[in-house]
């Protein structure tokens, strides 16, 4: 009897551990839209803006609002570097119908380093390595360093026209810094997408976003499934201040 209650106490023991250890996932659906400006000082010299506003749906509450600013050059060889700052604003919780939420800020300056290599004469690969500091915004005011965040995107583009481009990519992220504890992993990205080049200046592109992210508990996580659209702009001020 004795030996029969201990076992049913090991048993009881080892399933609210594995009960406890197995994940849970949080789905949520998605919709981002996105302007992205690329302005061409030179040929090595460019400036990047892009404005992306982020809300859940159906509901369409507003989930995030980024605003990314980078300045680029060009290297030898494929090779590409840039220097960015973030303005980002998020509410919180993270829940599309929550009738009471919070709007918290977050500053990120970033550094980027960008790899573009030629396949075939229509494939290419891209390779973009990126690192941010993020600074997240104080109860009492002001902000404060939280940690850092690594990550490396890997992209195919395959152009099926002179103006049309088919894309798949996958990007994980990875958080770095002492506060951090059980969420390392913190998220990865993957996705497709059809871009229309419709003039040299202007392009549409809309694609397929699966964001599968680790909350700082370790055990729980967001499935978000985004539909995300963009509009492209491109500026030669180079040629437009020529005489």
């Amino acid at each position: 009897m004795i030996r029969f209650i201990f076992l049913m106490l090991m048993t009881a023991c080892i399933s609210c551990q594995s009960a406890y250890a197995q994940k849970q996932v949080d789905t949520q659906h998605l919709v981002w839209t996105r302007y992205s400006l690329k302005a061409a000082l030179n040929e090595r010299y460019h400036l990047r803006q892009e404005i992306e506003n982020r809300v859940y749906w159906p509901t369409w509450q507003q989930h995030q609002f980024v605003v990314r600013t980078f300045a680029e050059r060009k290297l030898s060889e494929g090779w590409g570097s840039g220097l960015g700052f973030t303005y980002f604003r998020q509410t919180l919780p993270h829940a599309p119908d929550a009738e009471n939420y919070t709007v918290r800020t977050e500053l990120r300056p970033q550094l980027e380093v960008s790899y573009s290599q030629r396949l075939r004469e229509k494939l290419s690969l891209h390779h973009r390595y990126w690192t941010e500091f993020r600074f997240f915004e104080q109860a009492g005011g002001g902000f404060a360093y939280g940690h850092n965040r690594t990550r490396y995107k890997l992209e195919v583009r395959y152009a099926v026209s002179g103006r049309t481009t088919l894309l798949a990519f996958d990007e994980i992220h990875l958080n770095i810094g002492r506060q951090v504890a059980l969420n390392i992993f913190d998220q990865n990205r993957y996705g497709a997408s059809v871009k229309y080049q419709a003039s040299p200046a202007l392009g549409a592109e809309l694609g397929y976003l699966n964001w599968y992210q680790q909350r700082a508990s370790g055990t729980d996580f967001y499935n978000r499934h985004i539909l995300r659209a963009t509009l492209h702009h491109f500026i030669n001020l180079k040629k437009a201040t020529s005489p």
